[in-house]
Order: structure tokens, then C-alpha cells, then sequence
């Protein structure tokens, strides 16, 4: 069992378990050390950009991203950055022949049939795998410094073909890294060295699919959602239990741990639009609950449990926990997302979805605000806290005050190619706009311009940033940035 104890501004981890080290408590997996995307210890963050905008404190070497290397997100633990991305490399001279079976977005399908869109999905899954002949895949852990963003080491290891690369996050518990590759591939690494411990090939039908669920380390053992839960054990890798195919399948939702009378259990989104609750050492279930969750991460605030669906009719839940069962204690339908995980901040739940932003009151469900994001397409991306300001990084940087009063902005910014973290009325100054747009076809220029230089950088979209001692850490679309947000 782990407890997180605070002193001297610093806050340190210590898991008692079968090696007794203890780590600093920073970020150490996905939504952070009790994955509820909260920095506890973090100091003062600034509450507006200066006027030039904000440089990073270091940008890293290239990382491949989205369709070239996946939508992980980071972590920090013990001073090093770590992120996993699945890489997907053209073989030479490929020439790859032309799609007959495009992706086909809802309002393109309106000429099939029900019958008729899924024969073309299964044809355009076979393209898919032909497709992906042509590429060579690899897995690939990145270690970097976390006051410099230089490599500390590299894992590169050869991988499979998925119709989505594989994005999960790395968890790194008592030095420790876990990951859970493509192929149903479970790996445990050194986080100091990139050494090997090892791998458990998972059972199960492996064909094409795709799966981001992260570990969660409870009671020496490594649960995940590999199509279906799985428990490992911590030292060795040996799988300790699986769960029923049929109720416990999932892909992408992380399991949580929920401490409660001295017990650690974990709690997870699983088949059925239902959320379980499990006994690590046996994957024994303890209870379950129609929570109309789906791929995204829980989340358990004291005794509360939160869950969101991608869906309105699923919405947001809120349920108290107890061993005997969880009972549901609201819903809030207005809003929805298919895998953003929502944050509890002095009693309210901020969540994000359809654009939208809201806050509920965590007691009653009352809505205290809902504001609508002017956002293209906002999805999977979850919400981060400290300092009582809330943190969305999709399409640029949006930093609010959790203020259950009303929805307040600090600070909306965007990122160009150097990095600089500025407003959208900064930049227009900086590439002169107001005057290109004085011009004959100037405004048609301006937003090619603008577009070069910032709108296509940024945040990488889905993936979620870490926020460890003041520092944002960012996973762009070809780096990870890191950002100092602290008020000093």
C-alpha cells in the first residue's frame, strides 16, 4: 500500500511493497501519481501569459506522432520524462498502391445500407493490413531528462502492424517501467536503465487491434485491459489471473486504485457500459455497476466515483463507493466524450466533451456553469489540475480558474514552430497579419500563413499532458515540450 507523505515543499511516494524504495511522487502515470489528473504539491502557477509569450525550457529530439508514432501521453518520475510511442516507418522504395476503401465519415455514408457499411469496414480493414505491408513497426521508449529534455536512454524494439498504432502511457512504480505493446505484448523496463525485466505475451486473438489501457500497480500486481483484464504479477511478469472475455473486455480505459479500510482494490470501465470493482491479487469481482462509462479512465475522488460516457444518455455519473457496492448519487446529460477523463477539484468536477465545458457540483450534480470551446473537434484529451486552475492542452493551451462562480479564462495560447507558448493576438502581431489582410487576396494568405506557423503545431491531439512541480510537459506533434508554468 502506498502513502504519499509531504514535506518541505516536496512530495515524495512510498510504496511499501516487496523492495521498499522509495520515489518522488511527480506524475508517475497516466492523470498522474493517483490518476485523477491532479498535481497536488504542485507551487503557484501563473495565471496569465507575459505579453512575448513563453518559451520552453526545452523541447526534445524528434518523437514520431499520431499516424507515424501513436497518441501516448507522458509521465515524470524521479527526474525523467518517459513516453511510448509505436513508430511506423516506410520501407524504401514503397510505393503504395491507391485505397479503394477510404475511411468513410458519417456524413459520407449516407449511400450504404447498415449491411452495406460494415462489409465495407471489414474490406477496409483488409486494406488496412495490406496497407501496412508496406511499413516496417517498432516500439519505442523514450527517456529523457526532466530538466533538460536530453536523452537519458532508448528502448527500440521491433512491433507488429495495428489498425491504430498503440498509445498507452507508461506507469513507473518503484523504478519500475510498465507498458503494454502491440500484439498483446506486456513489458516491464529499468526506468533508470531501459534494461529489459520482462515480457508476457498475453493471451488472446491478436488480428489487428489496437488497445491504449495504461497498468495500475496495486498489491504487487499489474493490472490492464488487454481485450480483456489481466493481472501480472509486479517481479516477474507471470500472469496471476485473466478476467471472463465477455465481461471484462475493454481496450482503452485505464483501470484505478481505489484505497479503502486498508485495502487497495482497483476500478475499472469494462464490458456492458459497466464499471467493476476488483481484487487485485485474484481478479476476483467484488461488485459492479451500470455506469454507461466506455473508453474513458474513472475516477475516484475520496469516496466518490466519477465516470464519464461517450455518450449524452451515459453522461456524467457520480456514485459513492462503498465494499458492499457503488450507488449511483447523480447523472448530469449534458455532456459527452468518447474518451476525456474528467478532474474533482474542492468539491466540483470539471469535465470536457462536445466541445463543452462544465463544472458540477460533486455532492448534489447540480450544474454550476457550462461554456462552450471554440474547438474543432475536442476528443479523448483529459483535463489536468493544480493550484486551483484547470488545464486543457488541445489545438493550443487553455488554462482556466476552477471557479464553481463562473467559467473564467487565464490564459488561451497557442504554440508555433519554436515552441513559444503566446495569444493569438500576439502572433498576429509577430507574422503582421492585420497588414498581410490590408492586402489584395491578403486574408486568404493570412490564414495559410497562420496556419503554417501555429495552427498546425501544438499540442498533439488525444494525447494528455503531465504537470509535475510547476511544469507542463507537452507531447507535440513531432516532440515533447516542457513548459514552466510556476509563479516564481
Amino acid at each position: 500500500m502506498r502513502a504519499r507523505i509531504a514535506a518541505l515543499g516536496l512530495m515524495v511516494v512510498v510504496v511499501l511493497g516487496s523492495t521498499g524504495a522509495v520515489l518522488a511522487a511527480e506524475w508517475s502515470q497516466w492523470r498522474g501519481d493517483h490518476r485523477d489528473g491532479l498535481a497536488e504539491s504542485s507551487p503557484a502557477l501563473i495565471s496569465s501569459l507575459p505579453t512575448e509569450g513563453l518559451l520552453p525550457v526545452w523541447i526534445s529530439e524528434r518523437v514520431p506522432s499520431a499516424n507515424d508514432g501513436g497518441w501516448g501521453s507522458p509521465v515524470v518520475a524521479d527526474g525523467k520524462v518517459y513516453l511510448f510511442s509505436h513508430t511506423r516507418i516506410k520501407t524504401p522504395d514503397a510505393k503504395l498502391p491507391p485505397r479503394k476503401y477510404p475511411y468513410l465519415a458519417d456524413d459520407k455514408r449516407g449511400h450504404l445500407s447498415a449491411a452495406e457499411f460494415a462489409e465495407y469496414e471489414i474490406k477496409r480493414r483488409e486494406e488496412d493490413r495490406a496497407l501496412g505491408e508496406f511499413y516496417e513497426y517498432r516500439e519505442i521508449v523514450y527517456s529523457l531528462d526532466a530538466q533538460t529534455g536530453k536523452p537519458v536512454w532508448k528502448d527500440d524494439k521491433p512491433s507488429l502492424y495495428t489498425r491504430f498504432l498503440h498509445s498507452g502511457t507508461p506507469t513507473v512504480i518503484d523504478g519500475r517501467l510498465y507498458v503494454l505493446g502491440a500484439g498483446r505484448k506486456a513489458r516491464c523496463l529499468d526506468a533508470r536503465t531501459g534494461k529489459h525485466l520482462w515480457e508476457t505475451h498475453l493471451p488472446g486473438e491478436f488480428v489487428d487491434e489496437y488497445m491504449m489501457s495504461s497498468f495500475a500497480i496495486a498489491d504487487g500486481v499489474a493490472v490492464v485491459l488487454a481485450g480483456q483484464l489481466f493481472g501480472l504479477d509486479t517481479a516477474t511478469g507471470a500472469i496471476l489471473w485473466q478476467g471472463d472475455q465477455r465481461t471484462t473486455r475493454g481496450t482503452h480505459s485505464s483501470p484505478v486504485v481505489w484505497q479503502t479500510q486498508g485495502r487497495e482494490l482497483l476500478i475499472a470501465n469494462v464490458a456492458g457500459d459497466s464499471t467493476a470493482c476488483i481484487e487485485p491479487r485474484t481478479g476476483k469481482e467484488i461488485w459492479r455497476i451500470k455506469s454507461q462509462a466506455n473508453l474513458s479512465t474513472p475516477l475516484v475522488a475520496g469516496d466518490k466515483l466519477v465516470t464519464l460516457g461517450s455518450q449524452r444518455r451515459g453522461g456524467l455519473r457520480c456514485f459513492d463507493l462503498s465494499l458492499a457496492g457503488a450507488k449511483e448519487r447523480w447523472v448530469y446529460q449534458r455532456i459527452a466524450d468518447k474518451g476525456s477523463s474528467p478532474v474533482a477539484i474542492d468539491g466540483f468536477v470539471y469535465a470536457q466533451g462536445e466541445r463543452r465545458l462544465c463544472c458540477v457540483n460533486l455532492d448534489t450534480g447540480e450544474e454550476a456553469w457550462n461554456t462552450l470551446l471554440d474547438l474543432a473537434l475536442p476528443q479523448y484529451t483529459s483535463l489536468v489540475a493544480a493550484d486551483g486552475k484547470g488545464i486543457y492542452a488541445l489545438d493550443g493551451v487553455l488554462v482556466f480558474a476552477a471557479d464553481p462562480q463562473g467559467y473564467r479564462p487565464l490564459i488561451e495560447a497557442k504554440i508555433d514552430k519554436r515552441g513559444l507558448l503566446a495569444t493569438e493576438a500576439e502572433f498576429r502581431r509577430r507574422l503582421k497579419l492585420d497588414e498581410l489582410e490590408s492586402t489584395a487576396g491578403g486574408a486568404e494568405k493570412s490564414v495559410r500563413v497562420f496556419q503554417q506557423e501555429v495552427g498546425n503545431q501544438g499540442p498533439l491531439p488525444c494525447a494528455s499532458p503531465a504537470l509535475a512541480d510547476g511544469k507542463l510537459y507537452l507531447r507535440l506533434r513531432q516532440a515533447i515540450a516542457c513548459y514552466d508554468l510556476s509563479a516564481k
